[in-house]
């Protein structure tokens, strides 16, 4: 590891081992026969839930975009209301050893280090939440029976999710240089997974001090939880392109030609751009590979800046992409194509994240513009226009927009 990140995972470690430590000398934190059967109860459960879903949990682990998200929340939620933050800590600690043995162990890169810091951001996020139940209207579970207790119990949750999602954000940004927030906090879809697991650890917490019985009611739900994630993992795996996070070049095309058969419906136009990174074969020689996909990265970052939400972008292969605007003549296409284009000329890679030469790197695109009715009726007729106008471009000196029916 570098020096910045080795120290950051050793010092969130030393104050997740002394932030327990702490909690043992305050005196209404002290450890009871109540409070170890609860513990014993929320680890059985855990361990029960994680062999029910072992096999989609390990697919699941291969197919993750980190940050990866698992459902022990449930669990360490509920122990971080109902048990000592130190006994929260021995949840914490006992499930994720299980999760790493039977789930994590043979899996691509999960090393026990990983793990291990894993645990202390629960663990830090746990204490965190049982201290915050010391300040908040109630005292905790016990006192959230009234309808106003359901703000205190939202503030919980957010609390638990900032300081977890903080702590793992501010290790990828040391580790891989990472600027974007998206990158860094995840996708959406991996952080509402997150607070679902919270709020349903907050009933699993509250079932356990009304009828604890039905906490078994809860398993069956997350399974089902589980496997659906699986599938929506699975789906985007098959449609995305992993190193640049745009659709592959099937699913565009697929996406694409419902678009265009929208269009046709609807009388409306609709543009394609091709996308071709200048001279990036200099870039994969003379600097290597993982900087060349660090720079796939950033381009493909800034495409999607330029464009609306509903645009579509995707990876044609190489260092050629197409973008998709429904709705959008050949002149409003250039004028996006005309920002992309000065938005990549003018962005400088992160040294920290690439090194000093791959720093100095000015990054330039050609890019062609076609739009239908004008040069076709189909993906293909508009794709291929694009394609020409493309080369033209590059002909023409490269590191400009040319565009199909304008001057």
């Amino acid at each position: 590891m570098p020096r910045p990140v080795l120290g950051y995972v050793l010092g969130v470690e030393l104050t997740a081992l002394l932030a327990v430590a702490g909690t043992l000398f305050l005196p209404h934190e002290r450890i009871g026969g109540d409070g170890l059967g609860l513990a014993a109860a929320l680890i059985a459960l855990g361990m029960l839930s994680a062999e029910m879903t072992r096999g989609v949990e390990r697919m699941r682990r291969q197919f993750a975009d980190a940050p990866h998200v698992n459902m022990t929340s449930v669990w360490t939620m509920a122990a971080a209301l109902l048990v000592p933050p130190a006994l929260a800590a021995a949840v914490t600690v006992v499930l994720y050893l299980h999760l790493w043995w039977r789930s994590w162990r043979d899996a691509a890169g999960m090393h026990a280090f990983r793990v291990v810091f894993s645990a202390c951001v629960v663990i830090l996020s746990c204490t965190v939440v049982a201290l915050l139940t010391t300040v908040l209207p109630g005292g905790g579970i016990p006192g959230f029976a009234r309808p106003e207790g359901l703000f205190s119990i939202i503030a919980i949750i957010a609390v638990y999710w900032l300081v977890n999602s903080a702590l793992v954000a501010m290790v990828i940004c040391l580790s891989r240089g990472e600027r974007s927030i998206r990158r860094l906090a995840g996708a959406w879809s991996e952080n509402s997974l997150e607070i679902a697991t919270l709020c349903v650890g907050v009933l699993v917490a509250a079932l356990a001090l009304w009828r604890p019985w039905l906490v078994v009611l809860v398993l069956p739900p997350l399974y089902v939880l589980h496997r659906s994630v699986l599938v929506r993992q699975l789906e985007y795996a098959a449609t995305t392109d992993h190193k640049t996070g745009l659709l592959n070049a099937s699913s565009w095309h697929s996406l694409a030609a419902t678009e265009f058969e929208r269009a046709r419906r609807n009388g409306t136009e609709i543009s394609v751009l091709m996308v071709d990174l200048d001279h990036f074969k200099h870039v994969n020689d003379e600097l290597g590979h993982l900087v060349g996909d660090q720079v796939l990265r950033a381009v493909a970052d800034l495409m999607r800046a330029e464009v609306r939400r509903y645009d579509l972008c995707g990876r044609f292969g190489g260092e050629e992409f197409v973008v998709l605007l429904p709705e959008t003549g050949v002149a409003g296409a250039a004028e996006v194509a005309e920002r992309i284009r000065v938005a990549i000329r003018e962005h400088r890679m992160d040294e920290a994240a690439v090194g000093e030469r791959a720093a100095r790197l000015r990054l330039t695109v050609s890019i062609g513009a076609a739009a239908c009715p004008q040069a076709g009726e189909s993906v293909e007729d508009v794709l291929l226009a694009a394609d020409n106008a493309l080369f033209a471009a590059k002909s023409a000196g490269r590191d400009k927009v040319l565009s199909v029916g304008l001057p």
